[in-house]
């Protein structure tokens, strides 16, 4: 792996990762955040899975992730490849007039060129101290936000990869999203869905880059986010909702995903929210 780099705004509230990888890699960590997401590939060939679909991503091809939702890149076969990832804070879309939604986005052949030049600018911007640069920054990532949300409100939805095992992994995910409050063992799932055990915790990880029992407690922890984030619900309450019981077991499950208490995530929650007007 070559890092050329790392930057972020005085502020916090915009990050850029600018990564040449080479040979073949997974990432192998549990990935959501407080942030908004936007990746681009600018070589190779990656599978992009959000929340419960695989999507096939090429070179200048754009991906959008919303706040707090599962998400993992996955190898292909085919080796090396370099990307840059801009997560950025709510406050940025303050006042912005479209919002995108998680997927693909595929500018069309006449709006390319400006993507392209949308990155090479923040790239140079962030590895420079130029006078203005945070609002500089600031200034081309909405520009670029704009031209990719203009191009995804008027595209079809992106499809999800078509291979068979895809769309039964596709259908278990979105199963687990559905019923994560229950029990959800893999010998019952799999017996569910006509699969074998062993086939469908070879797949799902193959799929979707997750285990089959940490994608089911990491739905539970989003959930345990969300429920944080909006009500005023008790910790023993908050964990019986989810499905994890007793609520020690949820301190400790919580804690390894966010590396923070329930509580703590829920004070800085709050305090973002006030600091932003959210």
């Amino acid at each position: 792996m070559d890092i050329v780099g790392i930057y972020h705004n005085d502020a916090g509230t915009i990050l850029l990762d600018h990564t040449i990888r080479t040979g073949n890699f997974t990432m192998t960590v549990q990935h959501s955040h407080d942030e908004y997401e936007l990746y681009y590939l600018m070589s190779g060939q990656r599978d992009y899975f959000i929340r419960d679909r695989t999507y096939r991503v090429e070179k200048g091809s754009f991906v959008f992730i919303e706040r707090e939702e599962l998400h993992r890149t996955i190898d292909t076969g085919v080796p090396n490849h370099e990307r840059v990832v801009l997560n950025f804070s709510h406050a940025l879309l303050a006042g912005f007039p479209l919002h995108g939604s998680n997927g693909v986005i595929t500018l069309p052949p006449q709006e390319q060129y400006k993507g392209e030049a949308l990155i090479a600018e923040l790239i140079e911007e962030a590895r420079g101290n130029a006078a203005g640069r945070d609002v500089m920054l600031e200034s081309l990532l909405r520009q670029l936000l704009m031209l990719l949300f203009r191009a995804q409100a008027e595209q079809p939805e992106p499809e999800a990869q078509p291979s068979s095992a895809h769309r039964v992994i596709s259908e278990v995910a979105s199963y687990i999203g559905d019923n994560y409050k229950e029990p959800l063992r893999l010998n019952d799932v799999a017996k569910r869905f006509f699969v074998s055990p062993y086939y469908l915790s070879r797949k799902f990880k193959q799929c979707t880059g997750f285990g089959f029992s940490e994608y089911v407690q990491l739905v539970r922890v989003r959930e345990a986010q969300r429920l944080l984030r909006e009500t005023d619900l008790k910790m023993i309450e908050i964990a019986s909702l989810i499905g994890i019981e007793p609520v020690a077991n949820f301190y400790k499950l919580f804690k390894s995903a966010n590396g923070c208490s329930p509580l703590q995530y829920r004070k800085r929650q709050r305090g973002a929210a006030g600091g932003t007007g959210e």
